[in-house]
């Protein structure tokens, strides 16, 4: 199966050269373009150097209260950090705490030994569900311990198929991988795995220490007024829908809108105006000019932080297609979440369900009977109660490092 996989690898690196030049803007010529990027030069290495290894932008927000924890602790070391997707290398490529941020090569013996030549890493730091067959075997031979941070692991994942066994022999070379959930590690202790430690999920920490550092933004701080106000958070139209099926049978909304849709794009901006025109909504950069609005659209990124620190109730995006977005955010400003059905791999919306500050819904009907729940009680402390609990597993997986 290896070399399946290496052929598998080398032919998609022979056709990304072949259609590099035919493609047209967008995530796929970023990331060519990202592959054919030259390694910046690294400053020379006073103390230790740790590579930790994000897919994407969510994948970085739980490095990052590890990332932050540690240079905290000894400022002269040296953190390089690499993406997969564009998404997260576009947005944290100038990231302050980073002596370098590049692109992960594709994973083949010799991208790993280059990576690792220019690297002279201590230690690596793969987040969530990085597996690279290739990068691991080069770390392994080399010694350099590797570890996989808030990692989640379900029966139906392919490494646990008679296909993916090559890919499961790989755990054993972690050093230690932290896990979020107690139905993952019993899953791997099942499996014979010894070196797995139940921590949770470092970002609990890490929104924790947003909710506390927020910046007030005075444009939703105003818009809200005296009013309740509900978050469509990274939305996809079937959110937008339920949300507008719920706006007609209202004859006076009982709260007020910010719609913070995942696609930002002009043209995404604009369907979601013509579809809540009968509601005057109002667009984020223009706001002055409709202070009389009931709906906000957000068409900037970077806002929605800021806006959950004025949420009453949260409907996060996401769960009616294939992955939720991120429910800890307004949960630790206090705001309860709803979401769609699809939540099964993301075991913080079962935990928050159980701790009755998350609700998910299939329809209108569930989304009027959760409004319903949280619009008669507060659960604001119920919602922080939930994040303090399940935080510190960045101080785990740093004694680890340190150690």
């Amino acid at each position: 199966m290896q070399l399946f996989y290496l052929v598998f690898v080398k032919f998609v690196e022979f056709l990304l050269m072949l259609v590099y030049p035919l493609t047209k803007k967008g995530k796929l010529k970023d990331f060519i373009a990202g592959q054919r990027l030259a390694y910046p030069e690294l400053p020379q290495k006073k103390y230790k150097r740790y590579w930790f290894h994000c897919a994407s932008l969510g994948e970085f927000e739980q490095a990052k209260p590890v990332i932050e924890s540690l240079k905290s602790k000894q400022s002269e070391l040296s953190i390089v950090i690499t993406f997969f997707s564009p998404s997260g290398y576009q947005q944290r490529h100038n990231y302050a705490l980073a002596d370098a941020v590049i692109y992960l090569p594709l994973d083949t013996p010799s991208n790993a030994k280059k990576l690792l030549d220019y690297l002279h890493a201590d230690a690596a730091v793969f987040v969530k569900y990085e597996i690279w067959y290739f990068h691991l075997q080069a770390l392994f031979k080399r010694k350099i311990p590797v570890y996989l941070i808030s990692a989640t692991f379900r029966p139906q994942q392919f490494l646990f198929s008679f296909w993916g066994k090559w890919l499961f022999r790989l755990l054993p070379m972690y050093k230690t991988m932290f896990l979020q959930d107690e139905n993952s590690f019993e899953l791997l202790k099942k499996k014979g795995l010894q070196n797995i430690v139940l921590s949770g999920d470092t970002r609990y920490d890490r929104v924790k220490q947003n909710a506390l550092q927020v910046i007030e933004n005075e444009i939703i701080k105003t818009f809200k007024g005296t009013k309740k106000l509900l978050i469509l958070g990274s939305s996809w139209a079937p959110e937008e829908d339920i949300l507008l099926s719920y706006l007609k049978t209202q004859s006076e909304l009982p709260f007020k809108v910010v719609i913070a849709p995942h696609d930002i794009s002009i043209d995404h901006i604009e369907e979601i105006n013509i579809k809540f025109k009968s509601y005057h909504p109002c667009i984020y950069t223009s706001y002055p000019e409709n202070k009389t609005a009931d709906i906000l659209i957000l068409n900037t990124m970077g806002q929605l932080a800021s806006a959950y620190f004025y949420a009453d109730i949260a409907f996060v995006g996401g769960a009616f297609g294939k992955g939720l977005h991120n429910i800890l955010e307004p949960l630790a400003f206090g705001a309860p979440v709803i979401f769609g059905p699809n939540h099964e791999k993301y075991p913080e919306a079962s935990k928050a369900m159980e701790h009755e500050v998350a609700i998910s819904i299939h329809d209108l009907k569930g989304f009027n009977h959760a409004l319903q729940v949280y619009l008669n009680v507060s659960r604001t402390e119920k919602c922080i109660d939930y994040i303090n609990w399940n935080s510190g597993a960045s101080d785990k997986v740093v004694k680890a490092l340190q150690n």
